[in-house]
């Protein structure tokens, strides 16, 4: 099985102060960035040191797991969350990976001082190579997101449209325009808390710009609750 990941981002977005993110060294309790550990990826290491596991086989899943974590001012790593699960195994063997990096950063600095800050990591399992897995899944969540779309706008069925936005949430957890349109399914099938979640992900993500949510959602329950949520989110 392949393995992959994509970048990991941080989520700040006050432009009036100077942040810089923490930077992932390879080295124990490090109190400066060695110049020469400024190329170590976080990525290089994490692929280095994963392995699938073979009782994994039984979840016969693929798709992108994400994780969130927090880097403390000491260079720790904190508060682990699944963000999207494939199965138990599987995030056992991230969270424990994960773990492993535990004073192995140099933390974040908010002008000059060393801040927490919310890191993501994602690895995409199945059984594809590193150079196409990247294609394959965007392939298949763009599928996804248009079977679902039809039918939660051609045959007003929010709840088949549900299904595969599942589907396509579970090869591109991080897609903004499948996670708006969840999100209105939740809405309209009564789960409003879940709703919620998929929208102020958005946010967490960097947001979207109202110009770019289509009209065609206008007409959709739970519509105003995320226009609300979007525009707070954007002035904060």
């Amino acid at each position: 099985m392949a393995f992959g990941q994509n970048e990991m981002k941080n989520v700040l977005k006050n432009a009036e102060v100077e942040v810089t993110p923490p930077h992932f060294t390879g080295v124990k309790n490090v109190t400066v960035v060695p110049e020469v550990e400024k190329t170590l990826l976080i990525e290089k290491y994490l692929f280095e040191n994963s392995y699938y596991p073979k009782s994994s086989a039984k979840c016969m899943r693929e798709g992108t797991e994400v994780v969130q974590f927090t880097v403390t001012p000491i260079g720790e790593v904190t508060n682990i969350k699944i963000i999207n699960s494939l199965c138990d195994e599987i995030d056992n063997e991230i969270v424990r990976v994960l773990k492993t990096t535990n004073g192995m950063w140099y933390p974040a600095l908010k002008d000059g001082e060393p801040v927490a800050i919310r890191k993501e990591v994602a690895f995409m399992f199945g059984a594809h190579d590193r150079n196409t897995i990247q294609n394959y899944f965007t392939k298949a969540a763009t599928r996804c997101h248009k079977k679902g779309s039809k039918h939660l706008f051609v045959n007003n069925n929010p709840k088949n449209a549900l299904r595969h936005y599942n589907i396509g949430l579970n090869y591109m957890p991080n897609d903004k325009a499948l996670l708006m349109l969840r999100g209105i399914c939740h809405f309209e099938l009564g789960n409003i808390e879940r709703a919620n979640l998929d929208w102020n992900r958005i946010e967490f993500l960097g947001g979207i710009e109202p110009a770019k949510i289509d009209n065609s959602l206008i007409s959709m329950k739970g519509y105003s609750e995320m226009i609300e949520i979007l525009a707070n989110n954007n002035n904060n």
